[in-house]
């Protein structure tokens, strides 16, 4: 790892004096320099330091750790800067994903986590639930799964698009058959709907929604026991339909595609560990 120690200096005088711009007048340079020095340091590091807002700096975990062992003897220095090295490059340690609930209980995602996990055993993978946006770096996430319908906090994030889906309404014959057919979306505010927090965007006002969840196999198991009509993304309904157990209502009414999307942080900043699951994602989810 080629890192000059004149840019480890300016990273910590950055550090110290709580900003670029602090640096650069400590250190009588422009702070365009210092900025400059600041990022070849970062991808000689292949981590990302920093956090820049418009006043002042935070760092990053990597960042942390770096300005700790700047405090200690060249030797020590150079120890640390080849272990996080080595970090960035062995498929070892952790990888942290958020993503919805709903996600969590699709047959997809558990062949995605079950495939990775038996592909490079020496990775440790934590999962955590999150239903709307969060902030990757300052909450020491790798990545994210979102439904497109949820805004993403932080533009500078790459976002890539996956598993384009639509959604429909579906009941149990038994439901179907206690009630007057149902011939046009009007028709359906005499009944209760079964949906999740993203689709429930979708739906007229005017409709009532008895139960929003986030769990999908709760809302397919309550149409299937004639509980109500439920609005789900169709692949999760495809069994059901399959065996008879639901059966589509107003199949000709179409609602907006809606696709899944895939958040992580500069690929200049990604561990291989991260990297190879992102590409099993994609894999599975093109």
């Amino acid at each position: 790892m080629n890192v000059s120690f004149d840019d480890l200096y300016l990273f910590t005088q950055t550090v110290v004096h709580g900003g670029i711009s602090a640096a650069a007048e400590a250190n009588n340079m422009q702070r365009s320099k210092v900025s400059r020095r600041l990022q070849e340091l970062e991808k000689a590091m292949g981590f990302q330091l920093l956090i820049r807002t418009t006043r002042t700096i935070e760092l990053t975990e990597h960042g942390k750790r770096l300005f700790e062992l700047v405090g200690q003897s060249v030797e020590h220095i150079q120890q640390g800067l080849n272990v996080m090295h080595e970090y960035q490059q062995e498929l070892s340690g952790r990888v942290r994903l958020a993503t919805p609930s709903a996600l969590m209980s699709s047959a997809a995602f558990n062949s995605i986590i079950t495939e990775y996990t038996s592909r490079y055993p020496e990775v440790s993978v934590e999962i955590e639930n999150h239903q709307e946006s969060v902030d990757l770096k300052r909450q020491a996430f790798d990545l994210q799964l979102l439904p497109s319908v949820v805004k993403v906090t932080d533009d500078s994030y790459v976002q890539f698009s996956l598993l384009p889906y639509r959604s429909h309404f579906v009941a149990s014959r038994k439901y179907l058959d206690r009630h007057a057919p149902i011939k046009s979306i009007e028709d359906l505010q005499q009944h209760r709907l079964l949906t999740n927090r993203y689709n429930a965007n979708l739906l007229d006002l005017e409709l009532h929604i008895g139960l929003k969840s986030d769990d999908l196999n709760l809302l397919r198991s309550m149409a299937i026991a004639g509980n109500g009509i439920a609005f789900i993304p169709q692949a999760h309904s495809k069994p059901a339909l399959s065996d008879g157990s639901l059966i589509e209502v107003l199949p000709e009414f179409t609602h907006p595609k809606q696709h899944l999307t895939l958040i992580y942080p500069s690929s200049l900043f990604l561990p291989n560990k991260v990297k190879a699951l992102i590409e099993l994602i994609r894999e599975k989810f093109k």
